[in-house]
Formats: structure tokens, sequence, C-alpha cells
């Protein structure tokens, strides 16, 4: 089952329209880029996808319990916590399990575990902390970290301590780590340098859900996506493949475009003498 399904989508701010009529789908485990030039409509298309704003026709048909994390391009992460304990955040719910497991075995070791619901319970805790990659979390958290580009030094600095560009990058990092069936970003690659590029590149090769993104920097599309979404003003075109792949498929399309509309002009060249 898709992700997201549109039917017949549009938006329109006023009188001014800004695309209509997109059917469009993401699939599970997609990698999607969304490309165009500036003012088309592309961050408007990611906020509607994204929940952030209604469209003025159509539907946007979304899984249910559908889990989206969402970085706009101008975004940034405001907390007095530190990094650290800011990140943790991502991953609540496993330590909310992870307390329940401690509580657990305070209580079995009261009753000599002789008690089979405490047993039968610690059990399936247990079962889903680990499935959930309870006993490596931390470690991926500090994967993650430097991954984009913080320093060990940067972990228990507060978050409202660290520059613009650090706290966009802490956000990028609990989008990651979060447990999100859809990442949606807008020029993800922004304030990192080429080291975190690369290691976001191997990060969302690897990524067990859906992503869809914006980005300036057709290298990392290259590396990153297997579908492009083309919007100008011609229209909405998808097309299989790569960035390089892209090229090669617009250009094989335009060419073709050329050839009926020279085959048409001769017809219509011949009619006329």
């Amino acid at each position: 089952m898709s992700l997201i399904t549109t039917t017949s989508l549009s938006k329109s701010y006023g009188s001014v329209d800004i695309f209509s009529g997109l059917n469009l789908t993401i699939p599970p485990r997609g990698r999607i880029a969304l490309v165009g030039e500036n003012g088309i409509g592309k961050t408007t298309l990611l906020n509607l996808l994204a929940d952030i704003e209604s469209p003025s026709e159509g539907k946007i048909q979304r899984a249910n319990q559908l889990k989206i994390g969402y970085l706009p391009q101008k975004s940034t992460l405001n907390s007095d916590h530190s990094l650290w304990e800011e990140t943790l955040k991502a991953v609540s719910k496993l330590i909310d399990l992870e307390h329940e497991l401690k509580k657990l075995e305070e209580l079995m070791s009261q009753t000599g575990g002789e008690s089979t619901d405490l047993v039968s319970r610690y059990g399936t805790v247990q079962v889903e902390f680990e499935h959930k990659g309870g006993y490596t979390y931390k470690t991926q958290i500090q994967q993650v970290l430097a991954g984009l580009g913080f320093k060990a030094a940067d972990f228990h600095m507060p978050v409202n301590h660290l520059s613009g560009g650090q706290r966009t990058r802490a956000l990028l990092g609990k989008l990651l780590l979060a447990p999100n069936d859809l990442l949606i970003f807008d020029e993800p690659t922004n304030h990192l340098d080429i080291e975190a590029i690369q290691w976001l590149e191997g990060y969302l090769k690897n990524y067990p859900g859906a992503v869809l993104l914006v980005s300036h920097d057709r290298y990392f599309i290259d590396q990153v996506c297997d579908h492009i979404w083309e919007m100008s003003r011609a229209g909405f075109e998808t097309y299989r493949g790569n960035y390089s792949a892209y090229l090669e498929q617009r250009h094989a399309r335009w060419e073709r475009q050329q050839e009926i509309f020279e085959a048409e002009k001769a017809r219509l060249v011949n009619e006329l003498d």
C-alpha cells in the first residue's frame, strides 16, 4: 500500500494557480527528488504532503498512522535542553519501554520471579524493546550526531547555545532517529560539509522508510534518489531513475517533441501547397 496518494491535487493562492491536477504516489521505501526552478511551487507541494497546508482542490490519502518527519528549508530547533537530551526525545517510546523493563525487573525481584503475569509482560516488552533497537539506541544517536558533524563536546551543550546551522543539523538528526515512515526534506544538505553530506547519503540509502526531498545538490540526488518529480510551467512529469537518468530522459523527451512538431509543421506546409 502507498504511503501517500494524491488525486487531482490543486493549490492556488487567490487567483494565482500554483499547480493543478496532480496524481502522485509515494510508495514504501520510495526515494523521490522533487525538482524545478525556484518559485515553481516545490515547497508548497511539500507542505501539502506533510499536512502543513490544505489543498484548494483534490484529495490526499495517507496510510493509517503514517508518521512523517518534515524538515522545512528554513527550520531550526529551540530548546533549553542539551543536544543529547533533546535528541533523546526522538526515541522517547524506546526510553519508556526501557523504564518499564527496569520497573518489571524490580517487581520480579520482589516476588522472586514467581509471578507468571510479570514474567510474561517482561518477555513481551523485552522483545519489542530489542526489535525496535532498544539495546543500541544510544550508540545510534552518537553515530548520527557524529555523522552530522557534531563533536562529543557538543552533546551536553544547550541547544539554544548552538549556532543556527548546528540547530538545523540537530533537528535533522532527530528526524533521522525518530521512527518515521516518510521523511520530507527541503534542502537537507544546507549547513552540512562534504563529509556530513556523504554520511547522509549513505544513511538515507539504508533508511527503512521513504524519502521525498528537494535539493539543489544534483550529486546528492544522484546518490540517494531513484525517481524524479519535475515541476515546470509546462506541467508535472515523473521519471524513473536518478538525476543523471532524468536528464537523459528529459532530453530524449524533448527530441521526440521536436520531431513531432517538425512532422506536424511539414504536414501543414504540404496541405497549403
